[in-house]
């Protein structure tokens, strides 16, 4: 068994393939990558040219800003709805969704989903576990991809059945922490399973401890995630960058732009070097060397070096009886061409990942370099069109799996399905913004349009059962304004004398009836 903090590695090589290279893109989200920096210096220079360099340069990583900018969805809190909300509900009567609702928000779950949606689009998986306490308190823990094995259902490539979770835990003891495996199993519905294992040094299971860790045995009838009717869920949802349809995981798509990331990172350095070391005449002399050179470096690679600068004198002294000849070399190199090129680089990483080149800002008419891409608000609203569909599907399994757990677990009763998440759209420019509203009243007039269709044209994320809800809720708003605004003017009418049309109906009939 394994007692270090060092997480194990799975015994399929395959699997273990996938956790090396996701671990690799998580240390570039997360700036942790320095030693996958000298590691890809010294395959490329060796180890004398890598210490020439000095201190690697860590201040270009596109991968990491451009899941940065295209994770655009949670920059406001997204609209979470429950398709019966305001639909023939009493009034003063709310949809008992109303309080899940704003038990979530207040959580903090969508603050802490655009970091989230940073996590999916670098691994292109990250999974959330909610977790609900007896007292109705919600937490949301996300979970990488590459501390998790997981399978499907042959007919549903993309949707989990058992998860294996590797945590660490206190050892029971209490003097060590110890590496566990949570696993969760809904593959026979009649036999769902939470058990917690103690992991073997080759990545298995080990002994059961659910008992130790869990107080209790959650096996068959005694499993705890469950719908209404009895149908076993799993605690986790699984967020996909991309539905392929065909596969669970997806870690190696756009593995170019990772390989790119850390080779640009090398160019920098190469440009460090350049204007510490290069960027002037290079001098030599011939029948002389230089006096007091010290040996640097370590055992693997030595090299004699001599500090020098304009402001120091460099001390020769001839190494025969001929008059030595000194001479310079242009510099070494040009740090502006190079810049560029490492530039032209980075932007040419950047639209291998999907951004169009007419999407990332301008300065001074030119790409702004590598390191500082950043997308226009019209380039943010495609990413945000481009991962609405996969992110709104994970979203709204997401309220319904709170919703299940918040049942199970405090004896609520909020609806376990029927939800609807649409995204809120980077704000238009008002010239945008009035060339749509003259669009759309355009259309409408000329009957080409539907008002569901109209009002779509302003949130290219709301559904079309939304967009109806939304229309509902504004006609029966509307509607109580026109009752109040009648009933104001027949209070006007009576208190100055005048009588409405209504009122004039309702005596004529009134008159009618006493002269029968």
């Amino acid at each position: 068994m394994i007692y270090e903090n060092l997480p194990p590695v799975p015994k399929d090589p395959l699997e273990a393939k996938r956790w090396e290279h996701t671990r690799l893109r998580r240390r570039l989200l997360e700036g942790t990558w320095e030693q996958d920096l000298v590691d890809r210096l010294e395959i490329m220079l060796g180890t004398v040219r890598r210490q020439a360099w000095g201190i690697p340069d860590l201040s270009s990583n596109p991968f990491r800003i451009i899941c940065r900018e295209m994770s655009a969805l949670y920059v406001s809190p997204p609209d979470v709805r429950h398709y019966s909300a305001g639909l023939g509900s009493e009034p003063g009567i709310g949809d008992p969704a109303e309080d899940l609702i704003k038990k979530i928000d207040d959580s903090g779950l969508w603050p802490a989903m655009q970091r989230h949606q940073e996590r999916v689009i670098g691994c292109r998986e990250y999974w959330i576990r909610v977790h609900v306490d007896a007292e109705g308190r919600i937490s949301y823990r996300p979970i990488p991809p590459d501390m998790t094995l997981a399978w499907a259902h042959a007919d549903r490539p993309g949707y989990p059945v058992e998860v294996w979770e590797l945590r660490l835990r206190r050892a029971l003891d209490g003097k060590a922490t110890i590496w566990t495996w949570d696993v969760l199993d809904v593959s026979d519905p009649a036999s769902p399973s939470y058990r917690v294992h103690l992991v073997e040094a080759n990545g298995t299971l080990g002994t059961d401890v659910t008992a130790a860790y869990l107080g209790a045995d959650y096996s068959g009838a005694a499993y705890p995630y469950r719908r209404a009717d009895g149908t076993p869920v799993l605690p986790y949802v699984l967020y996909h960058a991309q539905i392929t349809g065909d596969r669970l995981f997806d870690p190696y798509e756009n593995r170019e732009v990772v390989e790119g990331s850390l080779n640009l990172a090398v160019h920098y350095c190469h440009l460090s070097h350049i204007i510490k070391d290069s960027s002037w005449p290079q001098r030599y002399v011939v029948g002389a060397e230089p006096v007091g050179a010290t040996i640097e470096g370590s055992i693997r690679g030595q090299r004699f070096e001599i500090v020098t600068d304009s402001a120091t004198v460099l001390a020769l002294r001839a190494t025969d009886e001929q008059q030595p000849l000194v001479g310079q070399w242009n510099p070494g190199g040009n740090p502006v061409e190079l810049e560029q090129v490492i530039a032209a680089l980075a932007n040419r990483l950047a639209q291998d990942a999907g951004v169009s080149p007419a999407d990332i800002q301008r300065m001074g008419g030119t790409a702004r370099s590598g390191y500082a891409i950043a997308l226009s608000n019209e380039g943010k609203r495609d990413a945000q069109r481009r991962y609405a569909a996969s992110f709104r599907e994970a979203d709204e399994r997401l309220v319904m799996t709170t919703a299940i757990l918040m049942n199970r677990a405090t004896g609520s009763d909020y609806p376990e399905s029927g939800y609807s998440v649409s995204y809120r759209a980077i704000p238009l420019s008002g010239q945008e913004m009035e060339a749509r509203r003259r669009h759309a009243l355009e259309m409408l007039e000329a009957g080409l349009l539907s008002r569901v269709e109209a009002i779509r044209l302003f949130d290219d994320s709301m559904s079309e059962q939304d967009a109806v809800a939304v229309l509902a809720e504004i006609d029966m708003m509307n509607g109580r304004r026109l009752e109040d605004t009648d009933e104001d003017a027949e209070e006007t009418a009576a208190h100055e004398g005048i009588e409405s049309p209504e009122l004039e109906a309702q005596e004529e009939r009134a008159e009618s009836e006493s002269e029968d």
